[in-house]
């Protein structure tokens, strides 16, 4: 394992005002009041060019990548998501995430990171929103859109977290309910927008933005596809709210992002900003999924040697079954050698300066054909073409787009997965590429096909929508050491909170356990301490009880103030 520095961050908290009361508690009641409580050292006014470059550290750690060893993305993406989304399979010893275990100094680390571009961003939006001295209605227009981009994903995997108290300078950040985030993201993807969709002409971040230079007419398409986005994940909770704002994203004044010139890449910028996926895959700790083989092999994809390098050993494209036991990652079957990594632009830290994706045509055509499933008006497209034109994107970004018309048409199924005992496993489905003749079997062609299409670097959203639809259908884990969970793919349905937050945000963190219908912190510790019971022998677990109540239960200071 890559070891990576963590920087510890608060999500709000701001010392001065706790400094502040310990000098008026030490000298009188009001004596000199504002001028203690002034922030000499605040900068009032960011330049235009210093928030380009804010944006730039906005955009990149809003991936949860924060550093040049990408080691936010390693913990919250290459060890949650792309293995929740079978992506991949772990081959890492060390690592027992694939078996649904929640490492909390790992989640942890991967919270810091995004709460670093969180702030950032929280920062941004105060230097150019309405209340500011020097408003910038275009820079923030596209900081509301990065906000929706970098924050869903959190939500999706979370449930509730801190959203509207982010950079609050206290030292209680409470958590919002996911509800009321996806409604908010509605309202500033829908203000973002409009703003955008009178000045698509010009610029905004130009020499810091380092996904679309600040083309606003492109960020515009990105604001209405994400609106799409959002109202697709919560159509089956409020499906009134959902179809009112896809219909609007897809009639919005810009259009969508339907094309691959408009993708969303984020460019690396060496040496401090490069490609996480070029940076970890180095590493040698996660090999192709077996469910990715059996749908990609299945259907002879056209795109598997855009996405995969035949293995070292048989010069084939061979997976992995997801949910090894250390004992298991070490038989030859499953060695890293027999099995395919990434292709090699993506293959190690020399690589790390290709495009990271941000998003991609073929998400926004998925999601209309889906859309048109669910009734909702798409303008003159079918499902099946919207379905086949979503196809057709995919094979144009990797390359092979002579191929899309035969897979299009292709009658091939997922294959079985073969391989000795207790690897093998019957076909994933019997689903052709072929656009069905029934709803249901369209809607899992539309899942399947989505997933395929949000490789390599867009796990998070492919979890999410896994979660959200059962499709594409995934071959349940060899183990599982979650007492939670099961072997069932989906078993885990979200991230536990960071356990960081228990001690630097206590009150905020039982504010998120109470929006998930738990009783609060008390519950919380104790079902840690159960966990803890369950993984180690009675010493080793009296030892860390102990220490985390010592932690833990402590009695708050009170600060009296005249």
């Amino acid at each position: 394992m890559k070891t990576t520095i963590m920087k510890k961050i608060n999500t709000g908290f701001n010392p001065l005002p706790v400094l502040t009361v310990l000098i008026l508690l030490s000298s009188s009641c009001t004596k000199g009041f504002e001028e203690l409580n002034t922030d000499k050292t605040k900068i009032e006014v960011l330049a235009p060019k210093q928030l380009d470059k804010l944006f730039t550290t906005a955009e990149y750690a809003g991936i949860t990548n924060t550093d040049q060893w990408a080691g936010g993305y390693q913990l919250l993406v290459s060890l949650a998501s792309d293995e929740q989304a079978q992506f991949f399979s772990c081959t890492q010893a060390a690592f027992p995430s694939d078996r649904n275990e929640m490492v909390g100094r790992w989640i942890n680390g991967g919270w810091s990171s995004f709460l670093q571009g969180a702030t950032t961003l929280a920062e941004i939006m105060n230097q150019t929103g309405p209340s500011a001295p020097a408003p910038d209605p275009l820079r923030e227009a596209v900081a509301k859109i990065w906000k929706a981009y970098i924050y869903m994903p959190m939500t999706d995997a979370f449930g509730p977290i801190p959203y509207t108290q982010v950079g609050n300078g206290q030292d209680v950040v409470n958590y919002d309910s996911q509800e009321s985030i996806y409604m908010d993201f509605f309202k500033i993807l829908t203000e973002a927008t409009e703003v955008l969709s009178q000045n698509a002409d010009k610029t905004a971040f130009a020499t810091g933005d380092i996904i679309y230079g600040g083309d606003l007419s492109k960020w515009l398409k990105l604001g209405n596809s994400l609106r799409l986005r959002a109202a697709i994940r919560v159509s089956k909770k409020i499906p009134d709210i959902a179809k009112t704002q896809a219909e609007a994203a897809i009639a919005a004044a810009g259009g969508l992002l339907l094309d691959i010139e408009d993708n969303a890449e984020m460019t690396p910028t060496p040496p401090n900003y490069l490609n996480p996926l070029g940076v970890i895959s180095e590493w040698g700790e996660f090999r192709m999924s077996a469910s990715m083989e059996s749908i990609m092999k299945g259907y002879q994809d056209p795109r598997v040697p855009m996405y995969w390098a035949p293995a070292k050993n048989t010069g084939e494209f061979n997976g992995i079954r997801n949910g090894l036991s250390i004992v298991q990652m070490s038989e030859s079957f499953n060695g890293n050698d027999n099995n395919s990594n990434v292709v090699p632009r993506f293959q190690n830290a020399a690589n790390a300066t290709e495009p990271h994706t941000i998003y991609v045509a073929a998400e926004t055509w998925f999601n209309m054909a889906e859309a048109k499933l669910n009734g909702w008006n798409v303008g003159a497209y079918t499902a099946k073409e919207c379905y086949e034109n979503g196809i057709t994107a995919s094979m144009q970004q990797w390359g092979v787009a002579g191929s899309a018309a035969a897979y299009i048409a292709s009658t091939k199924t997922p294959q079985a997965f073969t391989g000795p005992a207790p690897y093998s496993a019957p076909p994933l489905s019997d689903i052709p590429v072929a656009f069905g003749a029934t709803e249901e079997v369209q809607r899992e062609q539309i899942g399947t096909q989505k997933w395929l299409s949000l490789y390599p670097s867009m796990s998070g959203e492919a979890w999410a929508e896994f979660r959200r639809t059962g499709y594409p259908k995934l071959y349940p884990r060899i183990n599982n050491d979650n007492p939670d969970a099961s072997t069932d793919a989906g078993s885990v349905k979200r991230l536990i909170f960071p356990p960081s937050e228990i001690t630097v945000n206590a009150d905020g963190y039982q504010s998120g356990i109470e929006l998930l219908g738990g009783k609060g912190l008390v519950e919380s510790i104790n079902h840690f301490f159960k966990y803890v019971k369950s993984r180690f022998n009675y010493e080793v677990a009296f030892f860390y009880i102990k220490n985390f109540k010592y932690i833990i239960v402590k009695t708050k200071p009170k600060l009296r103030v005249c």
